[in-house]
């Protein structure tokens, strides 16, 4: 059994381990069917929850709206393996937000530009914008820009993170904690359902 997300070329893994014991028991007290029903069950309830739950730590630790980052995270898809397996993949993608439009950002004196992206600390960003032309940054009309050459245009707009990298990085240890916990309460609450039901 596996939970994890797919985020521009990188994937994001949860550790079942701890949920993968209760798995294994509760295989032992159920017909096939009924197990695999009950893991599909709740896999789809963890998927369905999947927006908020990666959503809620992620404004914890990045200065976002909660609502751009559910925007980014896509529906989730189900996958069956071997024995009765289930993946959950939860698609996150979305362009990097901008420096001044997504993330405020201003000038201080020594002519930093700095940003407020992540809730533990403002980035000053560097001189120069070296994957972006090598150039160094500017301020127009609030919003950060970097110029691709050595001539007045193209410019492009400076960014920050995406929603793609922000479970990966700071958040990653806080979304697998609060999965893990959710899955393990519907796990539990359908298992109980299941054996007054029988289905």
């Amino acid at each position: 059994m596996a939970y994890g997300y797919y985020g521009r070329g990188a994937y994001f893994s949860v550790d079942a381990s701890e949920l993968q014991q209760k798995i294994a028991l509760l295989r032992n007290v159920l017909t096939k069917d009924q197990f695999e029903k009950l893991i599909y069950r709740t896999f789809r309830e963890v998927g369905n929850k999947s927006k908020t739950l990666i959503a809620d730590e992620v404004i914890l630790d990045y200065d976002v709206q909660k609502q751009w980052v559910k925007s980014q995270i896509g529906r989730f898809q189900l996958k069956s393996g071997t024995l009765g397996g289930v993946s959950c993949i939860i698609p996150v993608s979305g362009k990097k937000g901008s420096i001044g439009g997504r993330y405020h950002a201003d000038w201080k004196r020594y002519g930093d530009l700095r940003a407020s992206i992540s809730l533990q600390g403002i980035s000053v960003l560097p001189d120069k914008m070296k994957r972006q032309g090598g150039n160094p940054p500017f301020m127009a009309k609030g919003i950060a820009f970097t110029r691709r050459t050595k001539k007045r245009l193209p410019i492009v707009s400076v960014v920050g993170l995406g929603v793609p990298q922000m479970p990966l990085n700071q958040s990653k240890e806080k979304v697998s904690d609060q999965i893990l916990e959710y899955a393990g309460n519907r796990l539990e609450h359908n298992f109980l359902f299941m054996l007054g039901t029988g289905k």
